[in-house]
């Protein structure tokens, strides 16, 4: 009696293990889904997906991003194609837009320091705008964005610069080189280069040619270049 006692529960232990193994199988096989792939999908497109998959979206966290847009998601735990129960819940990590940074005041100061501002943040020098004005050479007169806009980093800054004042060249043709130089002087300006004509004038040294002509502007600082006879 005992020995059949025994051999009656050992027959439903096991049938029992079958039906768990069973059961457990049949369970797994119905609640285990792939999770999606939601990196690079703006949030409600992620829930939507997620939803299609069978599982949940739980944004966990936000982060500066240089190449995601606002609200797209940047990472997710569990990994995209891994296997997780259904209805479980996919944590995210969404972006919160590129870095943003106060631009300086550049007015009044060089383009050497403008640029440096806008290497040094991963800016764009945008066009470089030219204009006479009494400042000196390399003057930041404008700048666009102004002063203390909050932008992003790969932003372009268009920069207008002074160029300084400019001259009228006279007519310094027929001219000594002496007095040539005088004239010159006199505009603020200075001859750069002379260049000795083997044509022989009397008296010698006359200004044949000037570069620029008379009437064209220059910068202060420009370079005059004058040619004029050779001495008998």
């Amino acid at each position: 009696m005992k020995h059949t006692l025994s051999r009656y529960a050992l027959t439903v232990v096991i049938i029992c293990a079958i039906m768990v193994a069973g059961c457990s199988a049949g369970s797994t096989g119905q609640t285990m889904v792939l999770a999606p792939v939601l990196v690079g999908l703006n949030i409600r497109q992620a829930e939507t997906k997620a939803a299609e998959a069978g599982v949940q979206v739980q944004v966990t966290s936000s982060e500066n991003s240089d190449v995601m847009p606002i609200d797209f998601v940047l990472r997710q735990d569990p990994q995209p194609q891994t296997m997780v129960q259904k209805g479980r819940i996919i944590n995210v990590v969404t972006s919160s837009g590129p870095v943003t940074l106060t631009l300086d005041n550049f007015v009044g100061g060089t383009f050497e320091t403008a640029q440096t501002f806008i290497t040094a943040n991963n800016l764009v020098l945008g066009d470089l705008i030219e204009k006479v004005d009494p400042s000196p050479v390399g003057t930041v007169l404008a700048q666009d964005p102004p002063a203390n806009s909050e932008i992003s980093r790969g932003s372009t800054v268009t920069l207008t610069i002074s160029k300084g004042t400019l001259a009228i060249m006279p007519d310094l043709v027929g001219l000594s080189l002496t007095e040539a130089r005088k004239q010159v002087a006199a505009l603020g300006l200075s001859v750069s280069k002379v260049i000795v004509s083997a044509q022989v004038t009397q008296p010698a040294q006359l200004v044949l040619v000037q570069e620029p002509a008379a009437g064209d502007a220059i910068e202060k600082g420009g370079w005059i270049e004058l040619t004029v006879s050779k001495v008998p």
